[in-house]
């Protein structure tokens, strides 16, 4: 905050300075003997760096009125003005500002007034002690006040402090106000004022704004009649809860309450002992004009006016250091976890650079021939000959065949290298030892490419996992003002008082709560609803300290879902082939999966089991689905050995009820709904037959009552076709998804003699519409 106002010239300027004036006129009213009470705030304009010969001029201007009350008290002013001018002038001059000698240069001032107004106005040096010293202290009152209007006021929050210095600086003037234009001037500037406090702040505040104007009146009162009467704080207080009381139904019944509270005090208070004859006395209709008036004036102030100044007040009452910090951190974490994803995209970079720099089979060729020339030929007494007569043509054929048959024997030999070759045996022993180690060094290769492969695509899997946090991260949290005071007021309607509210997020939205002591959660959860428009439910409850919670509450998904499993193991084996899950992946979303191994027993188990566990981690990372299916389907071709699995997944959102699902070799599903069977079919091989797979991949709109199945090869196996098991799924209700599956599974038992001939699995969801 700078100590020094600087302001262009402008109508603000002007309006500044007129200001200032009165408020200087008024405060020489204070008291009848016109005491220099202005000089308070001279000199916290000065102070505050105000124009040093405006001041001085207006001052001495306010003080001139003292001629109309006597001679003797405009020096006082004069001479007051004149030091302060050339104490200040001498500062500015030598470019330093006043400090704690102010203090001495406002009592030596005071010397003067102390003096005149004790020897020749009041003669009593008491009372003029009395009244220097109340100068004294109020100067430093208005220094204080006269910052915060200059320098805070619509920039920052007040202190309470500071709201206590305006506060008196506004019962100082207010007390001139009312000595130098009458009572009903005052009451009619203070109604208006308080219509005007109400309009804009919108809550109690207000009254403590009508009872600092309420004191000047209390205290002229208190003066009338020799004794404390504070019936003028009562009444002023009346005033702002009638008006917040109704406006709530807009400007005009809230000035209209006012009204009628001023009539009614007023009547109360100065025409009570008349009786009904006030009725027909000029003077209590005269009355009228007092509330009538600053009620009408206020009235025709532009409704946006109140709301831009509630908006001021709104943006500088709220705690934004907290929430600008928030998204602050967000931003920063999104910055480094896109640096840790470029990271991770170099490695997935580095992997497949590493991939492609590998020999090629024609390299490979050359370097048998080569050595079979360098190894058996150069040995030959006929090398030269059979050099120059392109004998090498007649190797590469060889070499090339028992490239692709992986060794070779008798009757793969050229006719010409069985005729002139003088050592074909020796060819065929070292070509086929040559092979053996390609082999061998060509599968090396190959698993370690296939182990590259799948490190880059992991890489790129995690890649994209930290970017999808980072834009998530980056993006700042949209906060709600607005609606956290609308709730914290409806819940303190409700007996419940919020230590702290935060609503935040538009598509993720969010509502964080403390609240310390009794509370009834479902009163909160009902102010969030009424206020959000939406329904909330509890996402998490953290204790913050003895009696003490933290609430997180979130939209109420439109959907729930109910689920059913029912499996049963090939009669003769221990383990069942067949692996089922049902996970919650957030608090929207949930997954089904299925794999089923091929075959039976323990190996098929272990397959499944893992198939499982690898889709269930990765889906929960919200890994990319082509880099889940990919990885998973690497990870079990490495072992070349039958490790084939098939699997089903099926992701429900249950905001919107989408169902995504993904099938690789997997048999027949369903979804049931109330007059429909829908089958889903995949056309694609299990995952480990081949290195890349291409899933069938299908998205599905479930509503309210739609029930997905999910079925093993060994159900179906157990039907002659899908249609009998469309046919039986159309007899049996599905209201119960677990009652569903244990019949679907009887079923398939009893249509294979009673007996499970291989492993079995019903693994059934059902979603319905979500209630309170």
């Amino acid at each position: 905050m700078s100590d020094k106002f600087k302001l262009k010239y402008g109508y603000t300027n002007v309006i500044l300075y007129f200001t200032l004036f009165l408020c200087m006129l008024f405060l020489n009213f204070t008291m009848p003997a016109f005491e220099p009470f202005s000089l308070a705030l001279f000199v916290a304009m000065l102070v505050c760096g105000l124009n040093i010969w405006a001041s001085v001029g207006l001052f001495l201007l306010a003080g001139g009125l003292s001629f109309s009350v006597s001679l003797l008290a405009f020096p006082v002013y004069a001479i007051a003005g004149v030091l302060f001018f050339a104490v200040f002038w001498f500062y500015n001059r030598a470019g330093k500002k006043p400090g704690a000698e102010t203090v001495i240069f406002l009592a030596v001032a005071l010397a003067p007034f102390l003096w005149i107004y004790a020897e020749y106005i009041y003669a009593d040096i008491y009372r003029a002690a009395i009244v220097a010293i109340v100068i004294f202290i109020l100067a430093f009152v208005f220094i204080s006040a006269l910052k915060c209007v200059l320098f805070k006021a619509g920039r920052c929050r007040l202190a309470a402090e500071e709201l206590v210095f305006l506060s008196a600086a506004v019962v100082a003037v207010g007390t001139g106000f009312f000595n130098c234009a009458g009572g009903y001037a005052y009451d009619g500037a203070a109604i208006l004022l308080i219509l005007i406090a109400c309009a804009v702040l919108k809550n109690a505040s207000a009254a403590y704004v009508a009872l600092v104007l309420s004191i000047p009146r209390a205290i002229a009162m208190s003066v009338q009649a020799g004794a404390p009467d504070l019936s003028a704080c009562a009444a002023f207080i009346l005033y702002s809860a009638a008006a917040l009381c109704f406006l709530r139904a807009g400007k005009l019944p809230a000035a209209l309450a006012i009204f009628l509270s001023d009539v009614f005090v007023r009547y109360a208070r100065d025409f009570w002992s008349v009786g009904a004859d006030a009725f027909v006395s000029s003077a209590f209709y005269l009355t009228m004009l007092t509330s009538l008036v600053p009620c009408f004036l206020f009235l025709l102030i532009p409704e946006f006016v109140y709301e831009k100044a509630a908006n001021v007040l709104k943006l500088y009452s709220e705690r934004q250091l907290t929430r600008l910090n928030i998204n602050a951190n967000r931003s920063a974490t999104g910055e480094k976890l896109f640096e840790i994803a470029a990271v991770f995209k170099e490695i997935e970079n580095t992997f497949i650079s590493l991939d492609e720099s590998g020999a090629t089979a024609e390299d490979a060729s050359q370097f048998i021939c080569n050595k079979i020339a360098e190894d058996v030929c150069g040995r030959c007494a006929n090398f030269e000959r059979c050099r120059n007569e392109g004998m090498g043509e007649s190797i590469q054929k060889l070499v090339s065949v028992g490239g692709g048959k992986g060794k070779v024997n008798l009757i793969d030999l050229p006719a010409r290298l069985t005729a002139e070759c003088v050592n074909p045996s020796g060819i065929m022993f070292t070509l086929n030892a040559l092979l053996s180690e390609y082999r061998k060094s060509m599968l090396e290769a190959e698993n370690a490419s296939a182990g590259k492969r799948l490190l880059a695509e992991q890489a790129r899997g995690v890649s994209t996992i930290l970017k999808n946090l980072a834009l998530e991260q980056s993006s700042p949290l949209s906060m709600n003002p607005d609606a956290e005071r609308r709730i914290r007021d409806l819940v303190a309607k409700k007996g419940v008082v919020l230590n702290e509210i935060m609503v935040y997020g538009e598509d993720d939205l969010t509502l964080s709560l403390t609240v310390s002591g009794r509370h009834d959660l479902k009163k909160l959860v009902s102010a969030a609803e009424q206020v959000l428009g939406r329904r909330m439910t509890l996402s998490k409850k953290l204790p913050l300290a003895a009696n003490k919670y933290c609430y997180v509450l979130k939209p109420k998904p439109a959907y729930d879902a109910a689920f059913g499993i029912a499996s049963a193991t090939k009669t003769g084996e221990i383990a069942c082939g067949d692996t089922h899950s049902v996970i919650k992946i957030d608090e929207r979303t949930f997954m089904l999966a299925l794999s089923d191994g091929m075959g039976s027993g323990e190996y098929a188990r272990r397959i499944s089991d893992c198939t499982i566990s690898l889709v269930e981690s990765f889906y929960r990372a919200k890994m990319p689905s082509d880099t889940i299916l990919s990885t998973v389907n690497q990870l079990l071709s490495f072992n070349r050995e039958e490790s084939f699995s098939c699997i089903d997944v099926a992701t429900v959102d249950l905001d919107t009820g989408c169902a995504d699902l993904v099938k690789i070799g997997s048999p027949l599903s369903f979804v049931l709904s109330e007059n429909k069977i829908r089958v889903l079919e995949s056309e694609s091989l299990p995952l480990g037959i081949l290195d890349s797979v291409k899933p069938t991949v299908l998205r599905e709109a479930l509503g309210a009552g739609d029930t997905v199945v999910l079925i093993s090869d060994g159900i179906t196996s157990a039907f002659s076709s899908s249609t009998d098991i469309c046919a039986f799924m159309e007899s049996v209700p599905c209201l119960n998804p677990q009652t569903f599956a244990d019949e679907l599974l009887k079923k398939a038992i009893d249509m294979c003699g009673g007996v499970a001939v291989d492993d079995m699995t019903v693994v059934a969801a059902r979603i319905f519409e979500s209630t309170d």
